[in-house]
Parts: structure tokens; C-alpha cells; sequence
């Protein structure tokens, strides 16, 4: 039925998608609709299986793998899905309790460690496993089941039953999971509705009806919260609850498609509760355009049912409120690990944002009054040292068995291709250079390389073949397991829009003749539309959040994660650029609105400035989230945990888009109170990297570091030039003689 009502939506909306919109630019016409082609072979079933999936869900859905509810369909199964604000997840028998399980955590039970006196402290995260309130029956037991349908980007189907055995079939309690909804909504039918409480129900109050053919509840717990509990019964049903014991509530009958609603009551909520229970989502999806520099994406909730107010309740992000013009309630509630989220009445969020257009190839920066100083000097220093450069072995530094490695290689090579054509414009270099730089990526767009990329028809996405050939599921950081895709692909997808952009301004066709390889990476971690069959909408970046999420099939109690916001951006900055070489126009929007969606979003979550009000007060102090999860903040990486990693992960690469992102406060917050004392010490390539990012705020510092005689090719990192280095400081304003 749920999945009737849903494709027939999807249908009317892509029709009314297709109609003519003035001139704006579509943010998610579809790139292709066609097959992965030849050069990929097919994995017919990825090693790991969704679980709790049917063979036709799996057949039919582009399933996510990198969003809030993995958790539901890996491993135990018993993690949470983190629907923010609250966690949800499968019960199955903890205290005898059977079903989904709900919690919402406050600031004040944060847990900050590993001295919690510190400021700033290293961590903080909220306590997992507390059940407030579970959606049960009388009928659960240790033989229940839970299937997963119709898995989107922003929501999933949860179908929950009895045994069959013992109860036969035909009784269920649907719960659509979707992201930013006021109530968690489940649907019984023929089932007797149970509600259970670790924590433990002191009280349950019925409470006056909000609305004909609404019954209202109150539950109150023993730790003090409140949680209020809605039941719309169909005409001719009757429907009662009753305190079974401290820990369970329980109807008093079975009962067939009554809708239950649960939200937990804070300041000023409950008459706006009342106001609007009824009403559910079952469905987001995202649409938008641009028109000249404004872009505006939306995030359409699709409802059944109706309720006093006319819209649903939503949860909203902090990111989230500065474009919305109505609809605020008054009131908030705690997320998990980025800050209040505060209730709008509204069907749709709306995003919208101002398009950095202006930033493409060439350096740029966002300090005032600062412009490019290309000194006679400085000419000759990048010339040297691109000299120096394109005479390496390309194919020795790029024909890796990493595809995350050989693309910063693929890249940096890329960037030096560029500075020999626009900046330094040598005709000779720049031939040399781009000659060389093709064949190596001819490797990759050929699929030859040491570990061929599979297209994976199980989660529908192009997947390295290492961790299917070694047998480790964390080779090449995780590719195999969807991990890191976005990072990893996002050089390369760079690596062509830096050649495309050159060979098209000599006259090549390199761009036609490259297309589809590229097209089909950015399929596979941006696509723009779920009419690519092929391919999940957005794999990557969420549309909610406002990042990307690194993680992929790995099950993880803290939720979904990302360490590196800055290679995050530099695949959305790829995917802006290929779109503009490639005359894609709603690419390059696409790729310009997720940029300025991340700014904001970023700045509030990832990176720091001291007037943050966001993150908790004692831990802005470290300027960066370090891993950013769902669920938790840790100030430190997967690989260590020396300053210069931590904060230098969410600097490389350096490039136009950085100062965009990473303000001159900002960066000259992080250099003064954190790298400025040990960035001298550093003896390898992170020192290069800090450095580079000193041009964001101080590029005269920054210049003279990279220019100065006493500088060593040991700062700088595999992924990263000397000739790149100069040319970007020298053009932000660093050069001055």
C-alpha cells in the first residue's frame, strides 16, 4: 500500500518537474538514466547483504549507504538510526522490551571527557541505549520480525511483526522513519499497541482530545521528562490506554490502522503537539533551481492524514533557520551534536543561498582588499619549480593500488598543468605537463588501474574492487564499503575538470571523450535525481545535515561520520567546476549550492570561531570537530592524534573554494591559538599544508614560508606542489617583491 502511495507520488512529481519553470536552472536535472557502461564489471551481490531487506526492495530501490538508518539493516541490527533529534532502534528483548525503541538525550546528559574539566575538552557524547518510550505490541516477542522498505535519502519504511508461526499473517505496525519530523509515527494494524519504558512510565494521563477522532495521552517518567502519546482511531473503533506496570503501557484491544504519534514534551511544545498531530510524513525529497547567483533548494515533507494546523511539526537544524521566512514556534529542543534544533509548522525547509559563481580555477580569496601579485620574482620561483615538477614520474606517483591516493596525486599534477597554462602561460610546459597528466589518468578512465572499479548492483554505486580482491573490508580506507567515496572520487572528478578546462581552451575534445567515466563518478557520490535507476540520490551529501557523511556500510553505535570537512567541499567544488567545462549547467549550480550550503553548515558544526554559540562552550576552544558523528564530537582523526592532523585534515586540499569555506577569522583563530607554536617544528608534509592554509589568513607569511631558500621538498605531502603553493599565495597577495 505505502509503496503504491509513494511511486504514485514520485510520478506526479517528476511530470510536474518537467514543466517549464521560466529560466531557471534545474539543481537536480538527472545527469543519465543509462547503465554504468562496459569498463566496469558487474559485483551481482556485494559482499555485505542489507538486512531485512527483501530480494525485490533490493532489486528495485537505490538503496543509501551512507545516511541516518544503515544502522537498521547491518550487523546486530540493534544500533540506533539517528532521526535527529532523536535515536531510534530495534528492541529486541532488552527488559523484555520488543519493538523500536526511542530516545532523546539533553545537553545536560552529555558526557565530556577525558577530563571533563578541560577546555577544551578532547570529546563529548551523549549516552546511547536509554529507551524513553517504545513503539510494541502485546504480540512482540523474541520471534518478531522487522523488514525495511522503500529506502530513500531522507527516509525509510520500518515494518515491524509477530512471529507467523504464531500469530499468522496480516498483523504489523508500520513505522515510516523521516528525517526532521516532530512525532515518530506507527501504524497498527491488527495488533494490541504496547508502549514500554526503560527508564519507566511514573504516570499516564488521558488528556482533553485535540481533535475529533484524536485521543491524547500523557506519559510521565521517573527521570522527570514528559512524553505525550497521540492515537487518531478510525470511525467505529474504540481505543483505550491503560498503565500495565512502570514499564509498559497497553491498549486494550486489538485495533486495525489506528495512527500513534509519539513526540517528548519541552518548553512551550505541547499545545503546538496538539496543534498538530494527525498529520504524518511518509516521504521527503528535495527539489530546486538557480536563477543568476540565488540558489534555493527545498526539502518537500509528503504527508498523509490532516491535523488543526495545516502542516507538520519539523525539526529544524540551525543551518536550516536562517532561510526560513515563517513558521517558527517558539520553541526548541537539544540535537545530538549540532546544537538546537527549533520547531517550524511547515511542509517544506527551504535553503537558500548566495552561489559562489565567482569562484572557479584561478586562486581567490575572501580578504578584503587582497588581489593577485604575480612579482617578476615570483614568476621566476613558480616556473622553477614547475620545471622542477612536470619533470617527475607522473604513472610511478598515480598508478597506485589507493584510489584515494593516486587521485591527490592525479590532482596535484592537475594543478600544476594549470599554473603552467594560466599563470605562467608557457605553451611548452603546459604541453609537456598536460600530455603526461592524460595518459595517467587514462589508466583510471580505462579502468585498468591496480584495483579496477566494479559497479555494484546490490546498493547501486561504483565500488573499488580491493576489498573484494584482498578480502578486507577496510582496504583502501573502506571503498569496497562505500567509505570515503566522495573523497576519493572527488580528485579525480577535479583531476578532469582542471584537464577538460585546459585541453577545451587548446581545442581538444578530451571533455567528450571523457564524459561518461567522470559523469559516472559523480553519479555515484552526487547524483541529483532518484530517476537514475542506477544510482541513490546523493549518496554523500546530505541535504539535511548540510555535509557529506564519510561512513558507509560499517555499523557504528555513534552514528554516521566525517573527519575531513574540507574534502567534502573539494568534491563539491569538482563537481561545480566539471559541470562548468562539461556544459552542465545544472551541475555546475548544483555543485555552487551544496558549496554555499556547506559554508553554513560547516561553520556552525565543523569549524569553530570563537563567537560559535553552537558546539558547547568548552569545546569550541579546538576550532575543529575533529570526527563529527550523529552522535558525538571527537577531537581527533582515525589515523592519530597530533594537533597537525587534526586541524590539518579539515584544511588539504588548499584551493579556491578553501577561503570560501575557511574564513580569514577563522583561520587566523586556528594559527594564533593552535598551530602557530608547532608548525615551525613540523619536519613533512604537514607543514606545507598548514602553511598553505596560512595564505587564507596571512598569505605575505604564508608566501615567504614556500619562496624562502631554506624551504625542503620534504613539507610537502604526496598530494601537494611547491608550484601550486607559490602560485596560490602569490595570488591572494602574498608577493610583494
Amino acid at each position: 500500500m505505502w509503496s503504491v502511495v509513494l511511486t504514485l507520488t514520485l510520478l506526479l512529481e517528476r511530470f510536474a518537474s518537467a514543466l517549464p519553470v521560466s529560466t531557471a536552472v534545474d539543481l537536480f536535472q538527472e545527469i543519465a538514466t543509462t547503465a554504468p557502461d562496459h569498463r566496469f564489471p558487474i559485483i551481482v551481490d556485494h559482499p555485505l547483504q542489507p538486512l531485512g531487506m527483501s530480494k525485490s526492495v533490493i532489486s528495485t530501490s537505490t538503496i543509501p549507504t551512507n545516511n541516518f538508518y544503515t544502522n537498521l539493516f547491518l550487523g546486530s541490527r540493534q544500533q540506533p538510526a539517528y532521526l535527529y533529534p532523536y535515536s531510534v532502534w530495534w528492541s529486541q528483548g532488552t527488559n523484555s522490551d520488543y519493538g523500536l525503541a526511542i530516545s532523546h538525550t539533553t545537553a545536560s546528559q552529555r558526557v565530556f571527557g577525558p577530563n571533563p574539566s578541560a577546555n577544551p575538552v578532547e570529546y563529548y557524547y551523549n549516552p546511547v541505549g536509554i529507551c524513553s518510550v517504545s513503539f510494541s505490541a502485546a504480540e512482540f516477542d523474541a520471534g518478531m520480525t522487522m523488514s525495511l522498505g522503500s529506502p530513500t535519502a531522507f527516509a525509510v519504511n520500518v515494518t515491524m511483526a509477530p512471529s507467523t508461526s504464531k500469530y499468522g499473517h496480516g498483523r504489523s505496525l508500520y513505522i515510516p522513519l523521516v528525517q526532521g519530523t516532530g512525532f515518530i509515527t506507527g501504524i497498527y494494524f491488527n495488533l494490541r499497541p504496547r508502549f514500554n519504558s526503560l527508564v519507566g512510565f511514573q504516570s499516564l494521563t488521558e488528556k482533553t482530545s485535540p481533535r475529533n477522532g484524536i485521543k491524547k495521552y500523557v506519559a510521565k517518567l521517573y527521570d522527570g521528562t514528559s512524553w505525550a502519546i497521540y492515537a487518531n482511531v478510525p470511525n467505529g473503533q474504540t481505543f483505550s490506554l491503560s498503565r500495565q506496570s512502570s514499564s509498559s503501557i497497553i491498549a486494550s484491544k486489538d485495533v486495525y490502522n489506528v495512527i500513534v504519534q509519539i513526540a517528548k514534551i519541552v518548553d512551550g511544545s505541547e499545545s503546538a503537539y496538539d496543534a498538530h498531530a494527525g498529520k504524518y510524513a511518509y516521504h521527503a525529497r528535495v527539489y530546486g533551481s538557480a536563477v543568476g547567483s540565488v540558489g534555493t533548494a527545498t526539502i518537500n515533507y509528503w504527508t498523509l492524514q490532516a491535523n488543526n494546523a495545516g502542516n507538520l511539526l519539523l525539526w529544524l537544524l540551525p543551518h536550516h533557520v536562517a532561510s526560513m521566512k515563517k513558521g517558527a514556534l517558539g520553541f526548541s529542543i537539544d540535537s545530538l551534536s549540532r546544537g538546537k534544533m527549533y520547531a517550524f509548522s511547515t511542509n517544506q525547509i527551504v535553503l537558500q543561498e548566495e552561489l559562489p559563481t565567482g569562484i572557479q580555477f584561478e586562486p581567490w580569496t575572501s580578504i578584503p582588499g587582497q588581489k593577485a601579485t604575480y612579482t617578476s620574482n615570483a614568476l621566476k620561483l613558480i616556473t622553477s619549480a614547475a620545471a622542477s615538477e612536470i619533470a617527475e614520474d607522473f604513472n610511478a606517483q598515480t598508478n597506485l593500488n589507493s584510489m584515494y591516493y593516486a587521485g591527490k596525486a592525479l590532482d596535484k599534477f592537475a594543478m600544476i598543468c594549470y599554473v603552467a597554462h594560466s599563470i605562467l602561460k608557457n605553451a611548452v610546459m603546459t604541453a609537456n605537463c598536460l600530455n603526461k597528466l592524460k595518459q595517467s589518468f587514462a589508466l583510471f578512465a580505462n579502468n585498468k588501474e591496480i584495483y579496477p572499479l566494479y559497479y555494484d548492483k546490490t546498493y547501486k554505486g561504483i565500488v573499488s574492487s580491493a576489498g573484494i580482491l584482498t578480502g578486507s573490508s577496510m582496504a583502501d580506507f573502506g571503498a569496497t564499503y562505500y567509505n570515503d567515496h566522495h573523497f576519493h572520487y572527488g580528485y579525480h572528478i577535479h583531476t578532469a575538470a582542471v584537464i577538460g578546462y585546459i585541453d577545451t581552451a587548446l581545442g581538444g575534445t578530451w571533455v567528450k571523450e571523457n564524459k561518461e567515466y567522470v559523469n559516472t563518478l559523480i553519479r555515484d557520490v552526487a547524483n541529483p535525481s532518484d530517476a537514475d535507476p542506477y544510482f541513490p540520490f546523493s549518496r554523500s551529501f546530505s541535504w539535511f545535515h548540510g555535509h557529506s557523511m564519510a561512513k558507509g556500510l560499517f555499523e557504528s553505535a555513534d552514528g554516521k561520520d566525517e573527519e575531513s570537512s574540507s574534502e567534502d567541499y573539494h568534491h563539491a567544488y569538482a563537481v561545480k567546476l566539471w559541470g562548468q567545462v562539461s556544459g552542465d549547467q545544472s551541475m555546475e549550480a548544483r555543485g555552487a549550492m551544496m558549496l554555499a550550503v556547506m559554508r553554513r553548515a560547516m561553520n556552525a558544526y565543523m569549524l569553530m570561531n570563537n563567537t560559535n554559540t553552537i558546539q558547547p562552550q568548552n569545546f569550541i576552544g579546538n576550532k575543529v570537530s575533529g570526527i563529527l558523528f550523529e552522535n558525538k564530537a571527537d577531537h581527533t582523526t582515525y589515523f592519530g592524534t597530533d594537533i597537525q592532523y587534526i586541524q590539518g585534515v579539515h584544511m588539504l586540499p588548499i584551493t579556491p573554494a578553501s577561503s570560501y569555506i575557511r574564513s580569514p577569522t577563522f583561520v587566523g583563530e586556528e594559527w594564533n591559538s593552535l598551530l602557530s607554536g608547532v608548525a615551525p617544528t613540523l619536519t613533512d608534509g604537514w607543514k606545507g599544508i598548514l602553511y598553505a592554509n596560512l595564505a587564507l589568513y596571512n598569505p605575505k607569511s604564508s608566501y615567504a614560508f614556500f619562496s624562502s631558500s631554506k624551504f625542503s621538498r620534504n613539507y610537502l605531502d604526496p598530494g601537494a606542489s611547491l608550484t601550486w603553493y607559490l602560485a596560490y599565495a602569490a595570488g591572494v597577495g602574498g608577493a610583494t617583491s
